[in-house]
């Protein structure tokens, strides 16, 4: 066992596996006084929610960058298939929240199942894809099939924040497998289409779109209050525990806890946990280079795109340069669906960059 675990520590990636679990805990650190009494639970229930949740995401990681990346596809065989039945049960059963169906009761938690999508997928998406470019063209249709029927999904609880992710990240792979342009030119057309009837047909896409291109003439109240805590903490911060942003913020602990964590640790800290975002992008990109195994190479583009651009959203939304998506901040936010996702992507990703290193 102790061999084993060496020889674990040794391959795997230790700068990004390490980066991560300092994101993980930056989120303890700021649920600890980032939380306040939220709809008649008091603020320990969310810490020692949180403090499960890391724990566990902990474990996710180690376990899925120790294994190989046959035993990784065929969990995210599985996983994909369970992922899109309990999508489809959450449109029928899910509890709706602002409009939308994406979570579903169970066992006294709230699983929000298109989380598990985005890792899931990319595996999958990767595999298919390069089974595709070797000829086997059974598995460019299989691909868009479950990009199709995931998609759709998507768009039904609604969930444009993610369907936009979705597009994104399979346009991304799209591109790297050099499939042809006309094909991803046409992805490109069916998101503008997606865009402008989802702006059209559903309300709430439609105000935060509003919202965001014209605020002086909507409500931005969770907004104002996000911007202004940035501009009262400053460079160094309030200090932790005495911001004011959390006590008036519903789920700030969730969307917004980028704002907390510039009004209670202030500008220099916000700024170095976006280099490390950047750095587990930049570094993850910077291993696949000349590589020639093109099934990890889409993967792992997949994934740093998940991570990356989610990462972007959420920050964009908290400083107003992109409409509030109701997205969450990897590995630092509250969430259990949220945070086992993204462990779990950081867990397949580790996994795909120690098979290229060693391979």
């Amino acid at each position: 066992m102790k061999i084993k675990i060496l020889k674990w520590w040794k391959e795997i990636d230790r700068v990004i596996f390490i980066l991560s679990i300092l994101l993980i805990a930056v989120g303890i650190i700021l649920s600890l006084t980032g939380t306040t009494e939220i709809k008649g639970f008091d603020s320990t229930h969310f810490i020692k929610r949180h403090l499960t949740y890391s724990f566990l995401s902990i474990l996710v990681i180690i376990l899925f960058s120790s294994q190989d990346i046959k035993t990784i596809r065929r969990i995210s065989v599985i996983g994909l298939f369970i992922t899109i039945i309990f999508m489809f049960l959450v449109i029928i059963f899910g509890h709706e929240i602002n409009g939308s169906k994406r979570w579903f009761p169970i066992f006294g938690f709230t699983l929000q199942p298109s989380e598990f999508l985005k890792p899931f997928f990319a595996v999958i998406s990767g595999w298919f894809l390069s089974k595709g470019l070797e000829g086997r063209n059974f598995g460019f249709k299989i691909i868009f099939s479950l990009f199709i029927i995931s998609s759709s999904l998507l768009i039904l609880q609604p969930d444009f924040g993610m369907t936009f992710l979705f597009f994104v990240v399979f346009f991304a792979q799209l591109f790297v497998a050099g499939l042809s342009l006309i094909l991803v030119f046409a992805l490109v057309l069916i998101l503008l289409i997606l865009t402008i009837s989802s702006y059209l047909m559903i309300p709430n896409v439609r105000n935060r779109l509003n919202m965001f291109l014209d605020p002086a003439s909507h409500d931005t109240y969770q907004l104002d209050l996000s911007l202004k805590a940035f501009k009262s903490g400053g460079i160094f911060g309030k200090g932790l525990g005495q911001g004011t942003l959390k006590e008036n913020i519903p789920d700030a602990h969730t969307d917004f806890i980028f704002s907390i964590a510039g009004e209670e640790l202030g500008f220099i800290f916000c700024t170095l946990l976006i280099l490390i975002f950047l750095i587990i992008v930049i570094r993850s990109l910077l291993s696949i280079l000349k590589k020639r195994e093109i099934y990890s190479l889409i993967v792992v583009v997949g994934l740093i795109c998940i991570f990356g651009l989610q990462a972007l959203i959420n920050i964009s939304s908290s400083i107003g340069a992109a409409p509030t998506k109701g997205m969450t901040l990897p590995l630092i936010s509250y969430g259990g669906s949220s945070m086992l996702s993204s462990s779990l992507l950081i867990g397949i990703l580790l996994s795909h960059l120690r098979y290229l290193r060693y391979k």
